[in-house]
């Protein structure tokens, strides 16, 4: 999962600004503040869903850490969290903890995704819709100057394939689950 991840988002890199002339996505408007910094530094990924979340999310895989370059994310490997689902839904999520990139980096037009703001737990997000693939969505958390929490949700390969807009709607939840971890609600 983490190789698939890390492909697409190499991917959304790719420049929407033009292409045959045709101009791409707008930046969105500037987000609000957040609430307060909640800092990723040292935080175990897999240790952001308890048992309970996972199985109320529908993901009842054992969760695997990674940790590796994302070209997203240049400046140091992006520690991350992967867990499946099976039942009732095959599905994947991925939960990686940046800490050298802001939530700017999405809002600088380079990226193949409509970006919808949203906020997760009063801290200002995105939700960051791929253009060009329609089986995963992503999520995106500002909690702190230069860190961000990234949550990807996917379709896990069954048929029918889950729709894009599920998805986004899952990967909010789990963001939303994440955040409840870190803060200790």
């Amino acid at each position: 999962m983490r190789r698939v991840v890390g492909a697409a988002l190499a991917v959304m890199l790719v420049s929407a600004c033009t292409v045959q002339g045709v101009a791409g996505p707008a930046a969105p408007e500037p987000l609000p503040p957040r609430p307060r910094e909640v800092r990723l530094d040292g935080v175990d990924p897999c240790s952001l869903l308890t048992e309970a979340q996972r199985a109320e999310l529908g993901l009842d895989g054992r969760p695997v850490f990674s940790q590796a370059a994302v070209a997203l994310y240049p400046g140091a490997d992006v520690p991350a969290c992967d867990i499946r689902g099976f039942e009732p839904r095959a599905v994947t999520t991925g939960i990686s903890l940046v800490t050298t990139t802001g939530i700017e980096r999405y809002t600088s037009a380079e990226l193949a995704a409509e970006l919808r703001p949203t906020n997760v737990q009063g801290f200002p997000a995105l939700v960051a819709v791929p253009t060009r693939f329609t089986d995963y969505c992503t999520v995106v958390v500002d909690v702190a100057p230069g860190q961000l929490l990234d949550v990807q949700f996917a379709t896990g390969g069954r048929q029918p394939s889950i729709p894009q807009p599920q998805l986004c709607r899952d990967a909010e939840a789990v963001a939303d689950a994440v955040m409840t971890t870190l803060l200790g609600d």
